[in-house]
């Protein structure tokens, strides 16, 4: 992965949360990646305020290749490489919903819900937050064991 990306990826999903403080969701939603419909009173944790669109924006299918890394800080990251049809959407919904959640939800739970910084051209994502390197290797084997990777 060329360094020249990391400023876009770093920029959508620096976050706070870890993969074990994650929350669980009352419905049976599909594994992705969401907008939502209304995030009033969001403020970076405190995912039940969140209300999330019917279906995910990206979905598992959307996803090429999972690898473990490490972000810019040297700390566990996982990242994501996107198919053809998934690196468009990505381009598209960080275009027009700048400055709004992105929600990862992965396993009926919200991992993340980073703001949505600035566009992502490139197809490439990485989830780097307070990770563990526990937490990224559980979460890159469930990735990886739902995309045939």
């Amino acid at each position: 992965m060329s360094l020249k990306i990391f400023p876009l990826i770093i920029g959508l999903f620096f976050a706070t949360a870890s993969y074990s403080q994650a929350k669980p969701m009352s419905r049976d939603t599909i594994s992705g990646l969401y907008l939502t419909k209304n995030y009033d009173g969001f403020t970076g944790d405190n995912y039940e305020t969140l209300i999330l669109q019917d279906t995910p924006s990206i979905y598992l299918s959307d996803i090429k290749e999972v690898s473990q890394s490490f972000n810019y800080l040297g700390k566990p990251s996982v990242h994501l490489v996107l198919n053809t049809i998934g690196s468009t959407k990505l381009k598209e919904i960080t275009t027009e919903f700048t400055g709004e959640p992105l929600v990862i939800y992965f396993g009926k739970k919200i991992v993340l819900a980073p703001t949505m910084m600035s566009p992502i051209t490139g197809g490439q994502l990485e989830i780097s937050s307070n990770l563990t390197l526990q937490e990224t290797d559980g979460m890159v084997r469930w990735l990886k064991s739902r995309i045939g990777n």
